[in-house]
């Protein structure tokens, strides 16, 4: 376990030191495990992983036919024991109306998770069907209120938003990070198909940036999906936005396991009797 504090330490030496910073998504235990070995700042946990590592798209976390909350308890259980000395951070789905947050956040800190953060995310949705469910009260303001929540009590955080208003939230409700998302990793056999250009998203990210830099200049922010799929556009994102790190998804998990398995299959599949 490691304390707010103590992660918000681990993280700025990092950064003084000329490092970006790597939040590595997990899905199974043996992901996990690897990215502490080859690194990783913070190890991410969280339902949308396991749709992935499943072989489905990662999409299906933001429809109705599971629990978020429970599916994060569930490969929690198997991924924590393979991970010894990274600070494991849980995604929440804050827009259960029954969850009670209080008693969740107990239940993840026992479990040996240092940190929270807002997964699923309702900007995914688009404006139309993200404004439905915010008048309904089940939008992006639960997933501040969470932040907010966790932040009193001295949890460390790490807030997702999609836009400059959003991302100025999140750092104004005390989120340490703010991961600046351009929506679903592109590439690999079910990732988006389309993106827009590395330029635009990496001007997008840019003005989340500065938005959330306003709100608190302290705040460290992430850059993560849409054409960020890899180290040379995960590179190209922290160079020319200001943003200090990089969140890896089906980037650092999926899209890495499908070519090596399938390239050590086709290289099985060439001896000879």
């Amino acid at each position: 376990m490691f304390t707010r504090k103590e992660i918000l330490e681990r993280l700025n030496a990092q950064v003084n030191a000329g490092k970006p910073l790597l939040m590595f998504g997990a899905g199974i235990g043996l992901t996990a495990k690897c990215a502490e070995k080859g690194g990783a700042d913070l190890i991410g946990i969280y339902s949308t992983a396991i749709y992935r590592m499943r072989g489905l798209p990662s999409v299906l976390a933001w429809l109705p036919y599971s629990n978020a909350n429970e599916h994060l308890i569930n490969m929690a259980k198997e991924i924590l024991p393979a991970v010894q000395h990274t600070p494991c951070i849980a995604g929440i789905g804050a827009h259960d109306p029954g969850l009670r947050l209080d008693s969740l956040l107990d239940e993840l800190l026992e479990m040996g998770f240092c940190g929270i953060n807002n997964e699923p995310f309702c900007g995914l949705y688009g404006e139309y069907f993200s404004s439905v469910l915010e008048k309904a009260g089940l939008g992006f303001s639960r997933e501040v209120a969470m932040i907010e929540h966790a932040r009193k009590r001295d949890i460390f955080t790490v807030g997702w938003a999609m836009s400059p208003d959003e991302a100025a939230r999140m750092a104004q409700a005390g989120a340490d990070v703010v991961g600046a998302m351009i929506g679903v990793t592109t590439g690999g056999m079910s990732g988006a198909s389309e993106s827009i250009s590395l330029e635009e998203a990496t001007e997008n990210v840019q003005k989340m940036v500065e938005a959330a830099k306003a709100e608190n200049p302290d705040v460290l922010v992430l850059t993560h999906g849409g054409p960020f799929a890899d180290v040379r556009t995960a590179q190209y994102s922290i160079a020319h936005s200001g943003a200090v790190g990089y969140a890896s998804g089906s980037s650092g998990e999926r899209i890495p396991t499908e070519s090596a398995v399938v390239e050590i299959t086709k290289q099985y599949k060439s001896m000879t009797l």
